[in-house]
This record gives structure tokens, C-alpha cells and sequence, in this order.
């Protein structure tokens, strides 16, 4: 198995085709190919389906790929360990966190951040929590912020607050006239799922709905909120889901109301316990608790002081 297979494979994964990927590698699509084929024939199984000039990854493929990715970013942190050895380039603080409060949350810590650490530069990675904790078991971010991040060895994990789940629905459905939704409210309607990733679970609702014996349509089951907020844009469904996403929308788009009994998602912030930035990643935090206080949909914000 050599590196440039690795790395042809890498690329083709996180770009989607082989001709995105030679262009990254500088070279022939044909190129790419034959490290793709020359790959599978070593690991003994298909790493994609090739269907109408589309290329699908297999199951053993999605499984490989997870290994592959953690294995680059080991090395790209010992690339950065090199560049900082050589003292090229300032320090870099790297946070790692979900796109719906990669959106809310953070902007208004990272302007507060970047006034108090001018020559700090900020790396953002938005991402699921299943990519945000291989981040975190390779110590290639500093700080993880994310609803129920489970602890991760080697570093530390600390609450942020809890949020309640809200009742989405498009502008001109009926719910959308209600102050306030309850599970038989949902009795035949399409009620949309948020797919479980790793340790996270969305499941909640679901299981009141079956213990309240209401039946509903499960028609649809998307990965993120805010596919699920475009979905109930559409009137595709109605969802109980995240409450942030909702401020990406136009006023008549999508109707928010609370739903009873009460669905809460716990939010943490994870930090690495390695050396280095040590006052950076204090004051971030500090930030970080206090934009968590000024956003209405966390409750019980534990205090920065």
C-alpha cells in the first residue's frame, strides 16, 4: 500500500471525482484511476461503485476512509508542528464545531477574540459531531463546540447550557396558528428525522410520539438541521429540531413554536490539555460562555466568572 493510493483516494473521497482529484494532485485523471484500481486490488475489496460515470463509495469503503482521514490529519498536525518549529507563521488557535453554531454562536466570540489577539490566527472547522470528535481524539483543534460531545481522553469537556428543541413548520401550516405544539398536534403529519451521528441521538421526540400513540409520516431523514429547515421551507414536513437554524430564514418561511413535553439537547465546549495558548484558549472560553448568554435559546448558560 503505498502513499500516493492514500492520498488519490483522500482526494477523490473529499472531492467527489477523479477529475477534481488529479486536478489537486497535478495530474491525468487516467492517473488517479490506476492508484484507485492499484488500491482496491491490495485491500482486496471495491472501494467505490462506478454507476452511470458516478462514483459511489461501498460500504468497506466509507469504513477505510474514516481510517484514511484520521491518518492525514496526523499528519497535518505534524506539519503544523514543523512550520511553528521553523517559527513560520504566527500562532494558530483551531476550534472545530457544528455549522449551526458555527453561524450563531461563534461569529460574535471571534470578533471579540481576534480584538484581544490581533496575531492569533482562527481556523474554523465546521463539521458533524462524528468529524468533530475524530478532531478531537487527533488533537488537530483546540476547542470542540457541540451538542452532546461526549468526553474524549486527553482532553477536557465542560457545559455550556442546554437548549430546547422547537417546533418547525412551514409559515401556512396549521401549527404555525398554535402557541404551542403537543405530540397529538402532530397525529398524521410528515415528521422529519435528523439521523444519529456517533453518540448523537435525535430520537426524543420520536419516542414520545410512540408512547402517546400518535401516528405520523416518516417520510424523510436528513443528516442536518438546516436541511431539515429547508425541507419544511418547501412544506416537505415539519420537524422538532435545533431552534438556530431558524434565523437563516425569511420572515414567512418557517413558523418556530415551543413544543410541550420539553425536548433539551445538552451544548458542551471541549479543550485539549496540551501545551501552548493556554491564556488564548482560557479567553475564548470566557467569550465563548458569554455569547451563550446573550443567545435566547440557551437556558441555564453556566456563568464565565
Amino acid at each position: 500500500m503505498k502513499f500516493r493510493q492514500l492520498e488519490a483516494f483522500n482526494h477523490v473521497m473529499n472531492s467527489g471525482s477523479m477529475v477534481a482529484a488529479a486536478a489537486v494532485m497535478h495530474i491525468s485523471q487516467p492517473a488517479v484511476s490506476r492508484l484507485i484500481s492499484d488500491l482496491e486490488k491490495e485491500l482486496k475489496f471495491s472501494l467505490f461503485n462506478r454507476k452511470q460515470g458516478m462514483l459511489v463509495p461501498t460500504p468497506n469503503g466509507l469504513t477505510f476512509f474514516e481510517a484514511v482521514e484520521e491518518s492525514f490529519l496526523g499528519i497535518q498536525r505534524l506539519e503544523n508542528a514543523a512550520r511553528h518549529i521553523r517559527g513560520e507563521g504566527g500562532q494558530v488557535l483551531r476550534i472545530a464545531v457544528t455549522h449551526s453554531l458555527a453561524a450563531t454562536l461563534l461569529p460574535p466570540v471571534l470578533k471579540a477574540f481576534s480584538a484581544r489577539f490581533p496575531k492569533v490566527k482562527v481556523v474554523v472547522h465546521s463539521h458533524r459531531l462524528s468529524q468533530i470528535i475524530l478532531r478531537l481524539q487527533n488533537a488537530s483543534v483546540d476547542i470542540a463546540v457541540g451538542s452532546q460531545i461526549p468526553k474524549v481522553p486527553g482532553s477536557k469537556r465542560e457545559l455550556i447550557g442546554s437548549v430546547r428543541q422547537v417546533c418547525v413548520a412551514p409559515s401556512s401550516h396549521a401549527l404555525a396558528t398554535k402557541a404551542l405544539v403537543t405530540p397529538q398536534d402532530l397525529a398524521g403529519e410528515t415528521v422529519l428525522r435528523i439521523m444519529s451521528d456517533g453518540p448523537a441521538s435525535w430520537s426524543e421526540v420520536f419516542q414520545i410520539l410512540g408512547d402517546n400513540k400518535v401516528p405520523f409520516k416518516d417520510s424523510y431523514e436528513v443528516d442536518t438541521s438546516l436541511t431539515a429547515y429547508s425541507l419544511i421551507a418547501q412544506g416537505l414536513a415539519v420537524g422538532i429540531i435545533e431552534p438556530f437554524s431558524a434565523r437563516f430564514w425569511p420572515a414567512g418561511t418557517v413558523a418556530v413554536r415551543p413544543f410541550n413535553p420539553e425536548v433539551s439537547t445538552s451544548y458542551y465546549f471541549a479543550t485539549h490539555n496540551r501545551r501552548g495558548l493556554e491564556l488564548e484558549r482560557e479567553a475564548f472560553v470566557r467569550l465563548l460562555r458569554n455569547s451563550a448568554e446573550e443567545l435566547p435559546e440557551f437556558q441555564n448558560v453556566l456563568s464565565s466568572a
